[in-house]
Formats: structure tokens, C-alpha cells, sequence
């Protein structure tokens, strides 16, 4: 035997053992090729059953959006309406102001303001506890004080 003979018969048995090492390999494989086949006939199946409903998904979801801006915008008018009005009201508030505490009427309506609380405060003197040790008199004097007071827009002074 010479040496080439002995290197192939080394070879043979060497490609013979990966050939052998091999073969579980080969049979993984292909069982996996098989359910990847399984998998890939599946999801042909349902794909378009999936992309039907993500059409709807996005064609809700883009109806949706829209409604939104729209009522947004639609808000955002009656806001921008309603801030005018208000800024309106204000103006003329500010200029009818000056214009109302100058009038007469206001004035009286002070003025009586100014009677009701002397008159209160008159009855107050005359209904106290003080008034039964005191004379009546001084009493009655220190109400219309209180009252006069009152009238002339001055604080009322406690007695």
C-alpha cells in the first residue's frame, strides 16, 4: 500500500463520517423546511383577512382624526366668538362705568344705602342692654350721633 491509498482510504472514511455526523442535521432541516412551509401556507390564508381589517382600522381611525379637527376647529370658532363677545362687554363695561357712578341716580341710591345703615344702626342704640341702665336721653343722643354719622358717609363710631 502506498501512501496515496492510505490518504483515500483516510479521506473516504472521514467524508463518510461527516456524512454520518451530517445526516441529523439534513432531517432538521427539512422537518423545519416543512413547517416553515406549514407557517407560510397559514399565513397566505389569513394575510388578507388581516390586511381587510387593518384597512378598516385606518380608514376608522382617519374618519375619526377628521371628526375631531373638525369639531376642534368648530370649537375653537365659538371659543374665539365667545372671547369677542366677552371682550365687548368688558369694553363698554369700562366705558359706561365712569358714566353710571357720575349720575344721579347712583347717587341717591348711595344716599339711601347711607339712611338705611344710620337707621339700623339708630335702632341698634335704641334696642341695646345699655339703654336700661342709662338715661334715655343720652341714649337717644348718642343714637342720632351715630346716625348723623352715617349720613354724612363718615365711619359710624361704636358707642
Amino acid at each position: 500500500m502506498s501512501y496515496l491509498d492510505i490518504f483515500l482510504i483516510i479521506a473516504v472514511i472521514a467524508i463518510i463520517l461527516l456524512l454520518i455526523f451530517c445526516i441529523p442535521i439534513l432531517i432538521q432541516i427539512w422537518r423545519t423546511t416543512r413547517a416553515v412551509a406549514v407557517t407560510l401556507e397559514t399565513l397566505n390564508q389569513d394575510l388578507p383577512i388581516i390586511l381587510r381589517n387593518l384597512e378598516e382600522i385606518t380608514t376608522n381611525i382617519n374618519n375619526s382624526t377628521t371628526t375631531v379637527n373638525r369639531e376642534v376647529q368648530n370649537f375653537s370658532a365659538t371659543f374665539g366668538r365667545i372671547q369677542t363677545v366677552a371682550n365687548n362687554i368688558v369694553n363698554n363695561i369700562q366705558d359706561i362705568a365712569p358714566m353710571v357712578i357720575k349720575s344721579p341716580a347712583f347717587k341717591t341710591m348711595n344716599n339711601a344705602v347711607a339712611i338705611a345703615k344710620g337707621i339700623r344702626v339708630f335702632l341698634m342704640v335704641i334696642k341695646s342692654p345699655a339703654l336700661k341702665t342709662m338715661n334715655n336721653a343720652v341714649a337717644i343722643a348718642k343714637g342720632i350721633h351715630v346716625f348723623l354719622d352715617v349720613l354724612s358717609t363718615k365711619p359710624a363710631k361704636k358707642v
